[in-house]
């Protein structure tokens, strides 16, 4: 694929999963095994939190079909064929209240790409633009980011790596919806709409907004990326309009701070840090009482060597 994959996507996926498999077995092992058997719960819980949002989808969207948004539906089957998925997910359409967005989400095996009303409203003068959008989420799908996301997430909520590996996704997948336009310039005003909006788009100097890039690179600008789950658009466009282009360096100091600094990324690690507390509930509710009873037998111990030096005298 070229450059569609971003340089440090795999690396940093490595990472993650070596980090997440010394944290799930670490659990195991804490646990005595005891965690194996609250999986199923964990499971059921995560399945019904997801059933949620497939039900919204299917009970308040559109889903694009042959009869149903039918352009829409050949484009977004173009744009899998593009991308080699021999088995095209579901596309539903459903309303932006005002958002330019798109996501992909997965459930019971089957993928699904669902696009916000507003995209399509915005690029009704440049249509081709719209395979940008269907292009980055057909990426996730593609890169197998939705398989990998449950058992990756304990590695999510490491500073640096955590927000690293979401950024670098998202370079990745801009590709994947490069690769679905027609030319560079369409996946550019695609993309350049999430800055300006659904009106003013089109009236952007390309060039002057791409130059923008040089202002990312001081503390602050780098500090508050390094800890997004999202690269700055800017730097964001100039990889789709030239992805051999090296961005600017980022500011050393701005590393060291964010190495002490939560992931804060749009999304962030919200639902991580919840099962983090609850699994963090899970040993404690495990390691009191046994440390207590140690304790106990502990000081019964003492007791007992206590009297038995006492008999001895």
């Amino acid at each position: 694929m070229g450059p569609i994959i971003y340089h440090r996507e795999e690396r940093l996926f490595t990472i993650h999963a070596v980090v997440a498999t010394i944290y799930w077995l670490g659990l195991l092992f804490a646990t005595k095994g005891v965690f194996a058997f609250m999986l199923p719960a964990l499971g059921i819980a995560l399945l019904i939190g997801q059933s949620a949002l497939i039900a919204h989808l299917k009970g308040n969207g559109i889903k694009l079909s042959p009869t149903q948004f039918p352009d829409l539906y050949n484009r977004h089957l173009t744009c899998c064929k593009t991308l080699g998925l021999s088995d095209p997910p579901d596309a539903y359409l459903i309303n932006g209240s005002g958002f330019l967005n798109a996501f992909a989400t997965r459930f019971l095996g089957r993928n699904f790409v669902v696009l916000y009303t507003n995209v399509i409203n915005a690029m009704s003068d440049r249509p081709e633009a719209i395979n940008f959008y269907i292009g980055h989420e057909l990426g996730h799908i593609k890169q197998s980011h939705l398989q990998w996301a449950p058992f990756l997430w304990p590695a999510s909520l490491f500073p640096l790596i955590g927000a690293a590996y979401s950024r670098a996704r998202e370079y990745t997948c801009d590709q994947y919806g490069r690769a679905c336009c027609d030319s560079t310039e369409s996946a550019l005003k695609g993309l350049i709409a999430l800055s300006a909006g659904e009106k003013l788009w089109s009236e952007v100097n390309v060039e002057a907004y791409l130059n923008q890039i040089e202002q990312s690179s001081g503390f602050w600008m780098s500090l508050h990326e390094l800890i997004s789950d999202y690269p700055w658009l800017v730097k964001r466009a100039a990889r789709v309009d030239n992805p051999f282009a090296a961005p600017p360096q980022r500011s050393l100091f701005a590393w060291f701070f964010a190495l002490f600094m939560p992931r804060m990324g749009v999304g962030g690690s919200a639902g991580g840090v919840l099962v983090t507390v609850a699994i963090i509930g899970i040993l404690a509710a495990i390691a009191v009482p046994q440390f207590a009873q140690y304790q106990a037998k502990a000081k019964a111990h003492n007791a007992e060597m206590g009297v038995s030096k006492m008999n001895a005298r």
